[in-house]
């Protein structure tokens, strides 16, 4: 047995799912070929490519490569942080190299989007019987951050999961009920949906430590649950449904798991479209009104026409109105610059210490916004937290 056969069949420990296992064992048994490995587990031959880079660059991770195996030389229980390298420089000194490993965020998210191979369809909800053709509705939740805790004490008011369940099929009926009954309704979870994107409750990138409220195993649960729920209703009252789960600072791999689920449960429903680029700025156009979207952790609400304008110039362009739509900061705002206005939603959520120590209060609610094809928008439904 060569030592690079015998390398790909230890790289069965690395896998995080049975999914990653099977494509393995097919590559490995068609002399690790993509192509054949493709053809015979029927999907397309770049996903397999994809699943073998996932699984080595996790075997690299922890040390163990096709080259050199430096997890031989590790003690049991123990890690490897990362690689040290003694070497020269272009005047002849010596140096060490020294690099470390970094999680991905998406490592949580490329395990979901294997085991989403397994989930069958969501049932088909029954059309409504008539629609206003001329009309769209977007209905907005942002900053919702499932899994937050808050002690009435400290922040003016309890807040955990359960009362989050509670208040967000609550707003979503609400919504549904105030809104007209346009044709075209969009599902817009601006981003931080989940408090937290991993097993550790920390924010993915700064790594501060968070106010939390159950395992994040419990967190998936309540935000797949709430967000099947909300587009069912949906679609009992319009007759199509955009849905657009879009990135946020705390939940950046949270909102990749949570397209690739949506787009899943409802791919035998033609009603339903989901809006799966990874890029974080969001689209849409009805008729002559032009719709964006970001959660606002990467663009200011003053900079933001420019940058859509950078983005989508054609689409703007040809249209008489433009809006976007931005959350990150838990209060509403609006303004209006180069004939586009940018509006920032408020959150049906309760702060946390960390808002309440450091921030003013602001008022939480959720909206619907209605838009004509030809007048742009015409009228908006607001909500506001309750528990009954």
């Amino acid at each position: 047995m060569s030592i690079y056969l015998e390398h790909y069949r230890d790289l069965e420990k690395y896998c995080t799912t049975s999914r990653q296992v099977e494509i393995l064992h097919v590559y490995i048994t068609n002399d690790n070929s993509a192509k054949f490995a493709a053809k015979e587990l029927n999907c397309d031959e770049r996903y397999i490519r994809k699943v073998i880079e996932t699984i080595k660059t996790k075997a690299a991770s922890a040390g163990d490569t096709e080259y050199f195996n430096a997890t031989r030389f590790v003690d049991s229980g123990q890690i490897i942080k990362g690689k040290s390298t003694l070497t020269k420089d272009d005047e002849g000194n010596t140096v060490w190299i020294k690099t470390s490993s970094k999680q991905a965020t998406a490592d949580i998210a490329e395990s979901v989007a294997d085991s989403l191979k397994a989930l069958k369809p969501w049932k088909i909800v029954k059309k409504p019987a008539k629609t206003k053709s001329d009309l769209c509705t977007l209905y907005t939740l942002t900053d919702y951050h499932i899994g937050a805790y808050s002690w009435a004490k400290e922040t003016g008011d309890n807040w955990d999961l359960k009362i989050a369940e509670k208040v967000l099929s609550n707003g979503v009926a609400d919504l549904i009920s105030g809104s007209p009954d346009s044709d075209q309704a969009i599902f817009c979870q601006l981003g931080d949906f989940l408090h937290w994107d991993g097993l550790v409750s920390v924010t993915p990138t700064a790594k501060n430590v968070l106010d939390s409220d159950g395992r994040y195993e419990k967190l998936t649960e309540v935000a797949t649950s709430a967000c099947v729920n909300a587009i069912n209703l949906l679609l009992g009252k319009h007759k199509n449904v955009h849905v657009i789960m879009a990135e946020g600072n705390h939940d950046l791999a949270g909102s990749v798991w949570l397209r690739l689920l949506m787009k899943r449960l409802f791919s035998n429903n033609k009603r339903v479209t989901v809006e799966d680029s990874p890029f974080p700025y969001y689209k849409f156009s009805w008729g002559n009104t032009f719709l964006g979207f970001h959660h606002g952790h990467l663009s200011k609400i003053n900079k933001m026409p420019s940058k859509f304008y950078s983005e989508f110039a054609k689409e703007m362009g040809t249209s008489d109105y433009r809006y976007l739509h931005t959350g990150h900061l838990h209060q509403k705002e609006v303004m209006e610059d180069g004939g586009v206005i940018c509006e920032r939603h408020p959150t049906l959520s309760q702060r946390d210490s960390h808002g309440a120590r450091g921030f003013s209060k602001t008022i939480r609610a959720a909206q619907s916004i209605t838009y004509d094809k030809k007048y742009g928008e015409i009228g908006r439904t607001v909500v506001y937290p309750r528990t009954r």
